[in-house]
Order: C-alpha cells, then structure tokens, then sequence
C-alpha cells in the first residue's frame, strides 16, 4: 500500500514560555527552538519512521528546502513536492508553556497556493487501492478529496484546524476522519464531551451523519477510539509519559494507527499502537524529530 500526504509544511518556531502569552502582555521566552513542522509533513514523517511507503506533495518556498531532506531521512518519498522562489514556505509560531501545553500561531505560505492542476499532476502518481492523507491547513481539500475519491483513492482526512469552511467539505467521501474531542464535539454540533460515556455519544451521532465514515477520535487523557462502520467501537487508554511537548502528538498517533492497520492490525491493536507512538512524542521536545522510529515502539 503506497499512501499520498498531501499537506501542509510549516517551519516551526518554538518558544518555550512559563505560560501561554495572554493579551496585551510581552512576555520573555526561556528559550526558542526553530524546527520542520505542518500538519502534512508530520503525518508524513510519522509514516515513514513506523516504515510505510509514504509520498509527500507538499508547495513551499526554497527556504523550506531543509525540511524536505529531513523528510527523505525518514524514508519519505518527496519527488511530488513544489517549490518556488516566488512564494515562502509556512511558518508557525508555537508556544509551549511549563506544562508542555502549547498554542500555534500560522502564516499558510506555500501551503495555501495549490492549484487544481497542481492537484491533478500529483494524483496522476497514483490509483486504486493507494491512500491519500489530507488536512484543513492548504487550500482546494474538497477538490482533492472528490479527484482521489474519483480514482479509488481511500481518502483520510484529519479537519484540523477545525473552523467553518469544514462544513464545505464533502466529507461523506472520507473514508476515515481523525478528530480530536474538540473537533468531533464541533463537528457534531454538539458540547465537548467530558467522559467515555461523552465520547461515545458524539461518535454515535457522527457515524449516523457519516454512515460510510470510520471516526476515529483522540481524546488526550481519556484514551482513544474507534467507531467503525459497522458501528463497532474500540478503545485503547493513554500510554503514560511525562510530557515534554505535545506537538505533533496527533499526528504521531494518525501516521503511527495507519501504519499498524496497513500491517494487517485491528483498530483495537492500531489504537494501542499509535497511542503509545503518541506517548513517547510527547515526552520529547519538537514535532517530527520527537517522533519515535518503528521499532522504539515495539520495543524491538
């Protein structure tokens, strides 16, 4: 199985704080870390440390070219991707406070300048029975999921960041969406749920609006789960580190449960392998250098 990320890239800088920075405050950093980073490349770079066959496509300036070797040293395939000196590679500016909480301030960049022959060129790479990984940080996401759709792609989306364009999407045609407890509670129009009883609730009503969809929702502390389409759930509790920064945590956990569905695990077995793929990023600093290789988290 050869996946397709076609995402973002991001460079990342980080800013070690005592708190997050509240309004109208000027606060002085303990320190400042510049790294690779986006949503896409992460995912991509998650995939290709748990040993997939991973394609990244991702359009930045030439000053994000440091980021793609980063990516091939990973094993990730990046031959799809488009760089210019006519437009700037993302930038991310990232908080992380004593607590390893962070909040994420975005410039899209190269990130929202994709064209639909862009689209197209890339795609053309690929066919039935290959996966394409898709999030709500670049531009034309509907037009990428209905050209996949339409060649036999699966398609997995993760909406995050979550916000009203979303709703836009043709998410009927996700095979798979990853959500966090924030993004399912808005996507279901519902509280953010608080307890297991919560979680499931908003999956149940979820997988009534997306009937052809398997959700798969993050739930920090509470663990993980999965409603599959036969509305069958799964769960997997949280694999305890000590955390450091949780950057990229997600997107350690959606390379990391795709790679173990892909070598033929169930959800329950893929939800207990990215968790702890997801434990061990957290319990260390950055986003894509964080992220554990294959056999740290088989313990091989």
């Amino acid at each position: 199985m050869r996946f397709l990320v076609l995402g973002s890239i991001n460079i990342d800088m980080t800013f070690r704080v005592d708190h997050i920075v509240r309004g109208g405050e000027t606060l002085s950093s303990d320190g400042l870390s510049v790294n690779a980073g986006g949503k896409g490349a992460n995912q991509a770079a998650a995939l290709g440390k748990a040993g997939m066959e991973v394609y990244f496509a991702g359009k930045m300036g030439t000053d994000g070219a440091w980021i793609l070797d980063m990516l091939r040293s990973f094993g990730v395939d990046t031959s799809l991707s488009i760089s210019s000196d006519d437009i700037h590679t993302g930038q991310a500016l990232i908080q992380v406070d004593k607590a390893g909480q962070n909040c994420i301030l975005l410039n899209a960049g190269g990130n929202k300048e994709f064209t639909r022959s862009d689209i197209d060129k890339i795609l053309g790479h690929f066919s039935k029975g290959d996966t394409i990984i898709l999030q709500n940080e670049i531009n034309e996401v509907a037009y990428a999921m209905e050209r996949a759709s339409a060649a036999g792609l699966a398609v997995i989306l993760n909406p995050s960041p979550f916000d009203l364009a979303i709703s836009a999407l043709p998410l009927h045609l996700a095979d798979t969406l990853f959500v966090n407890e924030v993004e399912s509670a808005s996507l279901a129009g519902v509280s953010v749920p608080a307890d297991d009883e919560g979680f499931r609730t908003v999956m149940d009503i979820l997988g009534n609006m997306y009937p052809d969809t398997r959700i798969i929702l993050t739930a920090g502390k509470n663990g993980a789960y999965c409603l599959e389409k036969n509305r069958k759930v799964s769960f997997a509790p949280i694999v305890d580190y000590p955390v450091v920064d949780t950057t990229g945590a997600g997107d350690t956990f959606c390379g990391y449960f795709l790679a173990a569905e892909a070598a033929g695990k169930d959800a329950e077995e893929a939800l207990c392998i990215a968790s702890k793929a997801a434990g061990i990023a957290v319990s260390r600093s950055g986003a894509m250098q964080a992220m554990p290789w294959a056999g740290e988290v088989s313990g091989e």
